[in-house]
């Protein structure tokens, strides 16, 4: 971890590691509404997520990441929670079929 960014309050060995997914969703929406965030349209919110990916582009535009570039995922990642929380999304059931179709799919003819 860097010095300049703050430590967590859960350390990864301490559980930080098994948060489920709709936890995360929960917990992101309810500190969005505490703000005042959920004032936007779902493609105002879809664009705020594309900027986030954008964020992480320009965290890899050298030989290779630089260490901002977990914090932009983990953006990425909460925006998509956020939005998935605000439209009754049960982000791990989708997640847990999306696995699953794609596991069906195999390589579809691509070179491994």
């Amino acid at each position: 971890m860097s010095e300049d960014r703050p430590a967590y309050h859960i350390k990864p060995a301490e559980g930080l590691d098994d948060l489920g997914i709709n936890y995360i969703c929960r917990k992101q929406y309810e500190w969005g509404e505490r703000m005042g965030w959920h004032n936007k349209t779902v493609l105002e919110a879809l664009a705020l997520i594309a900027s986030e990916v954008g964020e992480a582009v320009n965290e890899c535009r050298g030989d290779a990441p630089t260490p901002a570039f977990g914090e932009e995922l983990a953006d990425i990642i909460l925006r998509v929670a956020d939005l998935a929380q605000w439209q009754r999304i049960n982000l791990a059931a989708e997640i847990a079929c999306k696995m699953a179709k794609n596991e069906e799919r195999g390589t579809r003819g691509r070179r491994v």
